[in-house]
């Protein structure tokens, strides 16, 4: 198992850190661009290359747990400890559902870093909750970004829905595993 996880770090690790290295300079030209007295518009190609930047990012990382997620599922040693047992099919949804969830919560926070690091939002506990309203497309507008920026909340919101259609299928198929755990147990004599 531990073998499986640091050939996949070893494998996304690279791309990673090429889209972290892309995404500081756009942050910092983005940045300058942002006056103390007004917000000075850092034009809507700006915007979108960053919203591209923060969706490949975001989608690494899903795939990385799709890929942790689904090898996980096909781990035969695990497999066999979990089919005759639906307390144990159980937990590994339940497992699952977790590492989904902190996905989506690494997500929130990766945009809420890069609101606070552009100075977009007065806190970092402001761009959290910007992120999650927008990531959820719940959207209160309570609390929304200067007029300049607003095409980043666009990038978010996409961001959000891609992940979350994501997810939700990602969440079928473990319990679709599960399901069929238990009837290939049922069916054994």
């Amino acid at each position: 198992m531990n073998g499986l996880r640091t050939r996949h770090l070893r494998r996304y690790a690279p791309a990673l850190g090429g889209l972290i290295a892309l995404a500081i300079p756009l942050a910092q030209r983005a940045a300058a661009a942002t006056t103390a007295v007004g917000c000075t518009s850092p034009g809507a190609g700006l915007q979108l290359l960053i919203s591209a930047a923060m969706l490949m990012l975001t989608s690494l990382l899903q795939l990385w747990v799709t890929t942790l997620l689904i090898e996980l599922n096909h781990h035969q040693p695990l497999m066999r400890w979990c089919a005759p047992r639906a307390d144990r099919r159980l937990l590994m949804v339940l497992i699952g559902v977790g590492v989904i969830a902190l996905a989506l919560l690494s997500d929130i926070v990766l945009w809420a870093v890069l609101f606070r690091s552009l100075e977009l939002l007065p806190t970092l506990e402001a761009s959290f909750y910007f992120s999650g309203i927008t990531f959820t497309s719940v959207g209160y507008g309570d609390v929304m970004l200067p007029p300049c920026w607003r095409l980043l909340s666009v990038g978010l919101a996409v961001n959000g829905l891609l992940m979350a259609g994501w997810s939700t299928a990602l969440l079928v198929h473990l319990v679709q595993s599960s399901m069929a755990m238990r009837i290939q147990n049922h069916d054994k004599p």
